[in-house]
């Protein structure tokens, strides 16, 4: 019955065939196995160095760890356990290599801010396991 409505719907010119190509590439894609884990890490992992970028040389750029957990809470909902712990290491390699000092460098001189990171990767990998859905948001159908 979907596959009328989308017939009619395109034969009456209101839906245009590219449009109904890219949907059915992204549902063709997040049906691929580990899609949606690849694109959860993959959120994740822009969302940190975004933050990085914007936080860095900022008074709370100590505290951005810790407040990045709702990015990472956010990202188990929608993708699942396995992108939000995946997620959660990439983050944390983005803020010690780009946010802290000394920068390029996986090693933080700040104590507060290797703190915050340590809290950060044992808040998201909770989180990951405990709030994560059986069934992902996103592959939900």
């Amino acid at each position: 019955m979907v596959t009328d409505m989308h017939g009619e719907l395109e034969q009456e010119g209101r839906m245009n065939p590219e449009d109904s190509r890219e949907q059915s590439s992204w549902k063709n894609f997040m049906a691929l196995a580990g899609s949606g884990t690849l694109a959860g890490a993959l959120a994740c992992f822009m969302a940190a160095i975004l933050t990085a970028v914007l936080a860095s040389g900022r008074a709370w750029r100590a505290d951005v760890p810790l407040l990045f957990t709702v990015v990472l809470l956010v990202a188990s909902l929608l993708f699942g356990s396995r992108a939000g712990v995946i997620g959660t290491v990439l983050a944390a390699l983005v803020f010690a290599t780009y946010l802290f000092n000394p920068l390029g460098n996986l090693r933080v001189a700040s104590d507060a801010a290797r703190s915050n990171l340590g809290w950060m990767l044992m808040i998201g990998i909770a989180f990951s396991f405990l709030f994560a859905p059986a069934k992902p948001f996103l592959r939900r159908e």
